[in-house]
């Protein structure tokens, strides 16, 4: 493997490094997967696994179909991962945002969009989560990494202005913190806000319950499945207008989305001011919340795990309709 890494670490080598990585796990993948009808990868190429998984797909003459993880312009976008793309006989996007990404890219499916997929849960419990923290009036919730590039120290700034105007509103963090960080948790509410380390689904489920709305002004998102599920509580969520986000929550009127597309690709600029600007929209303005909240019920509906395992099987059953229509075509012509 020591030789494997230095050749994929040099883009000259790298087909050699593929060649190699074959020949000392394609053989294990194809014992594993024997029997199967489909062989669905989900990544990029740096794992190499794909590779291999491929390689399998072709000896066992099943359908090889891939689920990227993009980001645009942060990673999943390399030539490298589009050499593996491109060995697929069909690619399952999570949006057409994503899939009109790749075809720009040059590939050319099929593609199957597939969404992505969110538990069925509004059990959470929102007395119990304020009387553990002794929390009253409205409060804004960020759930995820306490991360620059997750909006949370931005956030943190937008809401100390917040406080100036409404001061009876609380803003709870819930996520991890960095390890190279100092520990963001704090269990008692200090200048408004409450830090919460990394909690369980139901602790998760009771703030989503809990909350006056989820702000996450994250600064990339391939799909953000913490929207979708504050979407089953009818909560108003607040994000950055990505174009994901556009396609999923602003065209149907499902969230508040902020901030300003600059540059190439999937960047958004945001200001404190803006931010702050839009949590006190949604603070003084309990209609429009609501209204919000239900179009992001409405919204969420779609991707709960029963609708996305159907879209999934369909995809399976078309990705094998399509392989035996080719070796069809192809014992013909021999």
């Amino acid at each position: 493997m020591w030789v494997v890494s230095k050749c994929i670490g040099r883009p000259s080598f790298r087909s050699l490094g593929i060649v190699l990585f074959e020949a000392l796990f394609a053989r294990q993948a194809i014992a594993a997967l024997r029997g199967v009808d489909v062989i669905h990868h989900i990544g990029q190429a740096h794992e190499l696994i794909g590779f291999a998984a491929a390689a399998a797909a072709r000896k066992l003459g099943v359908p090889f179909v891939i689920q990227p993880t993009v980001h645009p312009g942060q990673w999943g976008d390399s030539p490298f991962d589009f050499y593996l793309y491109q060995q697929a006989q069909g690619l399952f996007a999570i949006t057409n945002f994503e899939r009109n990404f790749l075809e720009s890219c040059g590939l050319s499916g099929p593609f199957f969009i597939v969404g992505n997929g969110i538990d069925n849960r509004t059990d959470g419990n929102a007395n119990r989560f304020r009387q553990s923290y002794s929390l009253e009036g409205p409060i804004v919730l960020f759930l995820g990494r306490k991360t620059p590039d997750k909006g949370y120290t931005l956030l943190k700034q937008a809401f100390s202005l917040v406080q100036a105007q409404r001061p009876d509103a609380k803003l709870v963090c819930m996520g991890p913190t960095p390890g190279e960080q100092p520990s963001q948790v704090c269990l008692e509410v200090k200048d408004g806000v409450l830090e919460l380390g990394f909690g369980s689904e139901q602790d998760k489920h009771d703030a989503l319950a809990a909350c006056t709305m989820l702000c996450v002004p994250s600064e990339g998102e391939a799909f953000g499945l913490v929207y979708m599920e504050a979407g089953r509580y009818a909560k108003p969520v607040i994000g950055r207008r990505l174009p994901v986000l556009e396609e999923l929550l602003g065209r149907q009127g499902a969230g508040l989305l902020v901030g300003r597309a600059y540059g190439e690709g999937n960047q958004v600029g945001l200001d404190v001011i803006e931010l702050k600007d839009a949590i006190l929209q949604l603070l003084n303005d309990p209609q429009l919340a609501e209204q919000l909240g239900k179009n992001a019920d409405q919204v969420s509906e779609a991707f709960i795990w029963s609708r996305v395992v159907t879209r999934f099987e369909t995809a399976y059953r078309n990705a094998v309709a399509n392989k035996t229509v080719s070796l069809e075509c192809l014992s013909q012509t021999n």
